[in-house]
């Protein structure tokens, strides 16, 4: 007989899922083999002890804690949302007034409506450049290639 029988009728008699049929044959085999004997006692206590291992109950002051802890974390989050969606809704505002004033205005020079342009493409760019980079380095560990 294979030993991946072996195994599983094991396990079937362990976990008291093995047929009539099953724990007869199993039965014949520990006789055959003292070390499946053996390696079957050994299973039983196992599952004895997992049987009765129970998990302990946590006081009410540590959930309390923990959805505190849940409460401020959503709180925060929330808020820094809101906060972020009402400034860029005022700098959309005002920036899109100002860049109407500024260039529709007749006596500004052309050569400063080109240069505040340009200044404020390449601040754009920075601006996207930076946040990308401090997303990137956020999801990357710096020191995964240094051995210990």
């Amino acid at each position: 007989m294979s030993d991946n029988r072996k195994k599983e009728l094991l396990m079937k008699v362990v976990d008291e899922l093995a047929t009539g049929d099953e724990k007869r044959e199993f039965a014949e085999l520990m006789k055959a083999d003292s070390a499946l004997e053996e390696e079957y006692r050994s299973f039983k206590e196992i599952k004895e002890v997992t049987d009765t291992i129970m998990f302990k109950d946590l006081p009410d002051s540590y959930w309390e804690g923990y959805w505190q802890g849940i409460y401020n974390r959503l709180e925060r989050g929330i808020g820094w949302i809101f906060f972020s969606i009402g400034a860029i809704i005022l700098l959309a505002f005002g920036a899109y007034h100002f860049l109407i004033d500024f260039f529709m205005s007749e006596t500004i020079a052309l050569l400063v409506k080109i240069g505040v342009a340009v200044g404020g493409l390449g601040l754009i760019i920075l601006l996207v450049s930076i946040i990308r980079e401090v997303l990137y380095a956020r999801k990357h560990e710096r020191y995964k290639e240094v051995k210990y």
